[in-house]
């Protein structure tokens, strides 16, 4: 059951550590959620997702000399699967269409305020929380 203290589990991908490190910042005010693992290239972000388990896969579509491809594709063979969010500076027609191809759920504009998607990430959590206790009744 998700609650503050069982936070809803989150894989962070990015090949910048800066953007790693003031995406880590903004969840923190979020104590709903967890990042459980921060990947900075695809192997490693699919290795955690594999290992972890997550609820969120958060990741850029570039990760080192790789993509999201791979990341989404193994977020989308999971049991539960995850959602996944891809935040890109990539954000050209046919970026958009292959994260929505390989699993994406969101695709987010690097370059814009990140305030719509953290108050999305908020109401998602939300959700999650209230259908678990549903569940749970």
């Amino acid at each position: 059951m998700y609650s503050i203290a069982n936070p809803i589990r989150l894989v962070l991908a990015d090949s910048s550590a800066i953007v790693r490190a003031g995406i880590k910042r903004l969840l923190s005010e979020m104590p709903e959620i967890k990042i459980v693992a921060e990947c900075e290239d695809s192997a490693s972000a699919i290795a955690a997702i594999r290992e972890t388990h997550p609820d969120l896969v958060f990741t850029d579509f570039i990760l080192g000399s790789g993509t999201a491809v791979d990341v989404l594709r193994a977020a989308r063979a999971m049991q539960p699967r995850p959602i996944s969010i891809v935040h890109t500076l990539q954000t050209d027609a046919s970026t958009r269409a292959i994260s929505y191809a390989c699993g994406a759920d969101v695709f987010y504009d690097k370059s814009r305020d990140l305030t719509p998607l953290l108050n999305m990430l908020r109401k998602l959590s939300q959700v999650m929380m209230n259908a678990d206790a549903l569940q749970a009744a």
